[in-house]
C-alpha cells in the first residue's frame, strides 16, 4: 500500500502530539493529560527525531538562540506547531514561528484544560496545516541551522525537496522582503508576495480543502478541493467562477492561491515562464465611475512591478499568468447596473484569455452572478463554490484563537445546532472571537454588537476615550452588560457615534429613488457630509466628521482606507442601515423587486439573453436587502415580520426566524396562514416550492399517520398493466417487464416520508432498540466489520474496471449517459490506490449510525422535504417502529404495488396510459435546476390535492422498495421513480434503478405500505 507524497516527508509519522518544553514537571503532566484521553503522545528530547504530526512548545520563558535553533530543527520534523505558553505583554507578531498559540496559566492544574484544547484543535479538523515555510527574522545565525542572509540563500533553502516549515532569515533582508513597494523580476515577485504572506495574520491553516461543488461532493469517495488542486486541474477550463456569499473568505482563498503560486513558481527553477504564476487584483479598487477595461488592469500592475525592468502585464499573460479577479459582484455598487458591470468585465476576461492567460479566476457572490459568464469560445466556466465552516472547523478555530472559548463554542454549538450556520461564515467568527465575549451569541446582530461593545471597552481601557462620540460612562454600562450577556444595542443606539454611522449606512445603502443603485464607498468629502447630516437628524450636536471617521476605523467598524469611507464589511453596512432606518421604510423596501435573476434581465448586448440560472431547493428568491431586514427584526423584534406579511409572507417567514428569540406565537400562525393562502391557487413550481419551504421552516408538518386522516390512500383492487420495454436504447436496458397483474386493495403513504417524520422515528430511539432491526441491519448500523467489508466490495468493483474503464468513459460521454464531473469520479475510482479507500472507509465508518446521512446538510434538512440518505435497513426498521406505533402491519412496498400506486396517483390503469396526462414539468428532475429535493407537494396537481391521491412519485426522490433486483442478488433492492439528480427519462413508473441495501444517497428516500389495519 502506498502512501501520496508528502512534500514535507511526515507522512509517516505516528506521534500526534509531540511535546517540548523548557520544564521536565509540566510536561510529564500534560503527557499524562494526553494519555490519559487515548492520545499518541511522546517527549522530545535531546536526541530524539521523532515524526510527529503536532509539535507542542510548552514554554514558561521566552527562547533563546539556542532553543529557537533547537524548534525550528523540531518544527521541521512535523506538519504543525502549537505554543502552549503564558499571556505576555504586547510585542511584534510571534518571536517564532507557530500555527496556533494556546494560553496557559503557567499552572500545573491548567494543563487538563489545555490537553482537551489540544484535542479539539487538532482531532475534528483532521490535522489542519499549510505547505508554507515560515520565515523567521533573527539578528544572528541560528546554531547548526542556514540562515539565509540573502535573496539567492532565501531561494536555494526554498528549493530544497525536502522544504523546511521554518527558515531561519536575516532580519533586514526580511524586512525590505515585506516593505519594497515594486517588484525588479520575477524572482523578486514571487519572494515578496511569499514574504508578505507569511507574516499575514489571517493564513490560517484550516483554508485548505473548503471548495467543492454539488457534483463532485455528491460522490462518495471525494472531498472538497483547495484552489490550487481546482486551478491545477486537468480538466478545469481556463475560467473558473469561485462563489460564495459575503464573509465566507472568498479573498482569503484568492489571496492564499496566490502566495501558493509564489512558492511554485521559486521551486521551478529554469523555467523563467509566468505559466502557473498569479497576479491578484482586488475589483473594489475601481474607481467610482468605473475604467472596466485591460489598461486599468495594466495599471494595477505597474503599482506592484517596475515594468521598467521587468516585463508590463500584455507580457505575463502572454507567457501564460493566471490572473485573480477578486469580488465581480461589487458593481453594483458603482454607477453601473450589476449587468452592466459584469458584462464589461466578461468582455476584460475574454480579452485576458485572447492575450494568452492560461487562467482566468474569478469571485463572486453566489446570488449576484446575473448573466452567464461564459468564456471564452463561449463555453461554461468551471465553478465551484466555498464551503462553509463545518462544526468541527468551527471549533478548531475557535480553540486556537482560545481554549475556553472553543469549550464554550462546542457546548453551545451541542445544545443548539442552528447556531452553526451562524458562525460557519468565516467573518462572523472571527468577528465573535475579535470581541472576547464571555456569551456565546445565537443571531448576527448580538454577535456585532458584542464585538463593537468589546472594541470600545478595549479602546476606554487603553484611554482612548474618543470625545463626545462615546458618552461618559458608556464604556462602563458596556463592561456590565458584556459580563452579563445581555442585548447592547440599547446602549449603543444612544452614542452619538452610532447614530452618525446609522445615517451614513442608510445613505450607502438605501438609494433615494426606488430600484436605484446601492453602494459600498463614499469619497471623504461626501461621507464627512453624511454623517454630519446625520447627527444633525438624530438631535446631537455637530463633531468633526474625520474624527467620527477615524473613531468607527479604531473600533473596526470602518475599513482602514484613507482614500474611501467605506465599512468593514458589507454586512456591518446593513446592520448599520438597519439602526438608521425606520421600521416604515424598511417595510416599504419589501415592495421594491427582488433581487435579479438572468431570466428577468433584459436580452445582452449580443442579442441573446441568458438562460435562468439553477434554483436553490428548498431556497427562494432573495430580496436585495434580505439581510438588512433579518437584522431590522433582530433589533426591532417581531414588529418587522409581522408587517412584511402582507406583503411578502416569504420574506416575512424568514425574517421571523432569525430573531431566533422574542417569538410571538399569533405573528407567525398569521405568516403561516399567508403562506397558505397564497399558495392555495398557486401552480408555478418555483413559487410553490419557495412557499412550502418556509412553511416547513415555520414548523408546519404534512398531514401523518401518527395525527390520523390524510396520509395514507387506498389504492383499490383491480388488475393493472404494468411495465413498459421501451424500442429507446436507454429505456429497454431499465424498464420492468410488461404484465397484467390482479392486486388486492393496500393503503400507501400520499407522500414519502419526509424530515419531520423520520425525526420522530430518531428522537424515540429508533436507531438504538435492535429489535426494530433485522439481524442483518443490525449489523450494518453498529459498522461490524464494515471497513474490511467495504473495501472489499470497492476492490472487487476496481478489478473489473481497471481493464474497461478508459473505453467505458469515452462511451458514457459520447452518448451523454455521463456528465464531465462523473466522468471524472468514475476515472478517479478506478485508479484510486487501496490506502486511500481504506482510509475514506475508516473516517465514514468508524462509528455506529445514529442519524441519515445527510441530515445536517442544509439545503436537504426543511421539515417538509423528504428524507434522504438511508439505507434499506434504516427504511425497514423506520416501518417496523411505525408499525407497532400504529399496530398495524408497515412495511415497504413491493415494485407491482409502487407501480399500481404511481398510475393510480395519476388515475390511470395502464403505463402507456400515463404517458397522455403527465404533461410538461411534472416532477423535479435534473432538467428543472433545483440542486436539492423540493418539499413534498411542489409537484402535486390540484386534481391530486382535491382527490387525496399520492403525489410525487415521479421524480424528487428514489424511494426503496421491498423487491429483489434481480433473484439471488440478495444485497440489491430496487429503486423507483426517479430524482432531482437524474434526467427526466428516469422518472417513469416502469423505469427500474438498482441500489445496495447499504446505499444511502442524497436522492434516495421511501415511503411505506400499510397491509393490515387494526378493527
Amino acid at each position: 500500500m502506498t502512501a501520496p507524497e508528502d512534500p514535507l516527508g511526515t507522512a509517516s509519522a505516528q506521534i500526534r502530539f509531540g511535546i517540548w518544553s523548557d520544564n521536565p514537571a509540566p510536561a510529564d503532566q500534560l503527557l499524562h493529560e494526553l494519555r490519559s484521553r487515548n492520545q499518541p503522545v511522546a517527549l522530545l528530547g535531546a536526541g530524539l527525531t521523532t515524526l510527529v504530526e503536532c509539535l507542542v512548545v510548552l514554554m514558561r520563558s521566552p527562547l533563546n538562540d539556542a532553543g529557537l535553533a533547537r524548534l525550528a530543527e523540531l518544527a521541521n520534523r512535523a506538519r504543525m506547531t502549537v505554543a502552549v505558553e503564558p499571556p505576555r505583554a504586547p510585542r511584534r507578531a510571534p518571536p517564532w514561528p507557530r500555527e496556533v498559540t494556546l494560553c496557559w496559566t503557567g499552572q500545573g492544574a491548567d494543563l487538563d484544560r489545555i490537553a482537551e484544547g489540544l484535542i479539539r484543535l487538532v482531532s475534528h479538523t483532521g490535522l489542519p496545516f499549510a505547505p508554507f515555510p515560515s520565515l523567521l527574522g533573527t539578528e544572528r545565525p541560528p546554531p547548526r541551522l542556514p540562515w539565509a542572509s540573502s535573496r539567492q540563500s532565501l531561494v536555494e533553502q526554498l528549493r530544497r525537496p525536502d522544504l523546511p516549515r521554518v527558515i531561519p532569515i536575516a532580519q533586514p533582508l526580511y524586512d525590505e522582503l515585506v516593505n519594497t513597494e515594486k517588484a525588479t523580476g520575477p524572482l523578486d515577485y514571487d519572494l515578496i508576495r511569499l514574504a508578505r504572506w507569511t507574516r499575514d495574520e489571517r493564513r490560517n491553516t484550516v483554508i485548505n480543502l473548503r471548495l467543492g461543488n454539488k457534483d463532485d461532493l455528491n460522490s462518495s469517495l471525494t472531498r472538497p478541493q483547495s484552489l490550487e488542486e481546482v486551478v491545477l486541474g486537468k480538466r478545469t477550463r481556463r475560467l473558473i467562477m469561485v462563489l460564495g456569499e459575503p464573509g465566507a473568505g472568498k479573498s482569503l482563498q484568492l489571496r492564499y492561491h496566490d502566495a501558493l503560486a509564489a512558492l511554485r513558481s521559486i521551486r521551478r527553477p529554469g523555467d523563467p515562464s509566468a505559466k502557473g504564476n498569479s497576479f491578484y487584483v482586488a475589483l473594489a479598487d475601481q474607481p467610482a465611475s468605473p475604467d472596466i477595461s485591460f489598461n486599468w488592469l495594466a495599471s494595477r500592475w505597474s503599482d506592484m512591478v517596475d515594468t521598467s525592468q521587468w516585463c508590463d502585464l500584455d507580457q505575463f499573460v502572454h507567457d501564460g499568468g493566471t490572473v485573480l479577479l477578486d469580488g465581480l459582484n461589487e458593481g453594483g455598487i458603482r454607477t453601473l447596473q450589476l449587468t452592466q458591470w459584469m458584462v464589461h468585465w466578461r468582455d476584460v476576461i475574454r480579452d485576458l484569455l485572447r492575450r494568452g492567460a492560461s487562467k482566468v479566476v474569478v469571485t463572486c457572490r453566489t446570488r449576484d452572478q446575473v448573466i452567464n459568464m461564459r468564456a471564452p469560445e463561449n463555453r461554461d466556466p468551471t465553478e465551484v463554490s466555498l464551503l462553509p465552516l463545518s462544526r468541527d472547523h468551527i471549533i478548531a478555530i475557535a480553540t486556537g484563537h482560545d481554549v475556553d472559548t472553543g469549550a464554550r463554542l462546542h457546548e453551545a454549538l451541542r445544545s443548539d445546532e442552528g447556531l452553526i450556520e451562524l458562525y460557519s461564515n468565516p467573518f462572523r467568527l472571527a468577528s465573535f472571537l475579535r470581541s472576547g465575549a464571555p456569551q456565546v451569541a445565537d443571531t448576527e446582530t448580538l454577535l456585532f454588537g458584542t464585538a463593537v461593545s468589546a472594541a470600545i471597552v478595549h479602546e476606554w481601557e487603553h484611554d482612548a476615550a474618543h470625545g463626545p462620540l462615546v458618552p461618559v460612562g458608556i464604556p462602563n454600562r458596556l463592561k456590565r452588560i458584556a459580563s452579563s450577556g445581555a442585548d447592547p444595542w440599547p446602549v449603543l443606539e444612544s452614542m452619538p457615534l452610532i447614530r452618525a454611522l446609522g445615517g451614513l449606512a442608510r445613505q450607502l445603502t438605501l438609494p433615494a429613488e426606488p430600484g436605484g443603485r446601492a453602494r459600498l464607498t463614499m469619497s471623504p468629502r461626501d461621507g464627512g457630509t453624511a454623517l454630519s447630516q446625520a447627527l444633525h437628524d438624530a438631535g446631537e450636536r455637530a463633531v468633526d466628521p474625520a474624527l467620527i471617521v477615524e473613531t468607527a476605523k479604531d473600533l473596526h467598524i470602518l475599513a482602514d482606507d484613507p482614500t474611501k469611507v467605506r465599512f468593514a464589511h458589507p454586512s456591518m453596512q446593513h446592520l448599520f442601515a438597519a439602526l438608521g432606518t425606520p421600521v416604515e421604510d424598511i417595510v416599504s423596501l419589501a415592495r421594491q423587486k427582488l433581487s435579479v435573476t438572468p431570466a428577468q434581465e433584459r436580452p445582452l448586448p449580443d442579442g441573446q439573453a441568458p438562460p435562468a440560472s439553477p434554483v436553490t431547493a428548498p431556497g427562494y428568491a432573495h430580496h436585495r436587502y434580505e439581510e438588512l431586514f433579518k437584522f431590522a427584526a433582530q433589533l426591532r423584534g417581531v414588529e418587522v415580520a409581522d408587517r412584511l406579511a402582507d406583503v411578502d409572507p416569504v420574506l416575512a417567514a424568514r425574517v421571523y426566524l432569525s430573531i431566533r428569540s422574542d417569538t410571538d406565537a399569533a405573528v407567525a400562525a398569521r405568516i403561516r396562514n399567508a403562506i397558505l393562502r397564497r399558495l392555495r391557487d398557486l401552480t408555478d413550481r418555483r413559487q410553490r416550492s419557495a412557499m412550502l419551504a418556509a412553511l416547513g421552516d415555520m414548523g408546519w408538518s404534512l398531514p401523518s399517520t401518527e395525527e390520523g386522516g390524510g396520509a395514507t390512500v387506498l389504492v383499490p383492487a383491480r388488475e393493472w398493466q404494468l411495465g413498459d420495454r421501451r424500442e429507446e436504447n436507454t429505456d429497454r436496458r431499465v424498464g420492468s417487464e410488461v404484465r397484467t397483474i390482479s392486486l388486492p386493495a393496500f393503503r400507501i403513504a400520499r407522500f414519502p416520508v419526509s424530515n419531520a417524520e423520520f425525526e420522530l422515528f430518531i428522537q424515540s430511539g429508533g436507531y438504538e432498540d435492535p429489535t426494530l432491526w433485522s439481524p442483518e441491519g443490525w449489523e450494518w448500523r453498529m459498522r461490524r466489520r464494515a471497513v474490511d467489508q467495504f473495501v472489499s466490495d470497492w476492490q472487487r468493483r476496481q478489478e473489473k474496471l481497471k481493464s474497461e474503464y478508459p473505453q467505458m468513459v469515452l462511451e458514457l460521454l459520447r452518448s451523454g449517459a455521463a456528465t464531465p464531473v462523473g466522468a471524472a469520479a468514475l476515472v478517479r475510482f478506478a485508479t484510486m490506490p487501496e490506502w486511500e479507500i481504506a482510509e475514506h472507509a475508516r473516517t465514514q465508518l468508524a462509528q455506529p449510525v445514529t442519524k441519515p446521512k445527510y441530515w445536517h446538510e442544509t439545503t436537504l434538512r426543511n421539515r417538509l422535504q423528504p428524507v434522504v440518505g438511508v439505507s434499506w435497513f434504516e427504511a425497514n426498521a423506520y416501518c417496523t417502529w411505525l408499525g407497532r406505533l400504529l399496530r398495524a402491519a408497515v412495511r415497504l412496498p413491493s415494485e407491482n404495488e409502487w407501480e399500481a400506486a404511481c398510475l393510480h396517483s395519476w388515475q390511470v390503469r395502464t403505463t402507456a396510459g400515463i404517458e397522455a396526462v403527465l404533461g410538461a414539468g411534472y416532477a423535479n428532475t435534473k432538467e428543472f435546476g433545483y440542486e436539492a429535493t423540493t418539499p413534498i407537494g411542489t409537484f402535486a396537481t390540484r386534481e391530486q390535492e382535491r382527490r387525496l391521491l399520492p403525489v410525487e412519485l415521479l421524480g424528487n426522490v428514489f424511494e426503496w422498495t421491498f423487491d429483489y433486483y434481480a433473484a439471488g442478488v440478495h444485497n440489491r433492492r430496487t429503486v423507483k421513480g426517479g430524482s432531482w439528480q437524474q434526467e427526466l427519462w428516469r422518472a417513469r413508473p416502469a423505469y427500474r434503478g438498482r441500489g445496495d441495501v447499504d446505499n444511502r444517497n442524497n436522492d434516495l428516500g421511501f415511503r411505506y405500505v400499510i397491509t393490515e389495519e387494526p378493527a
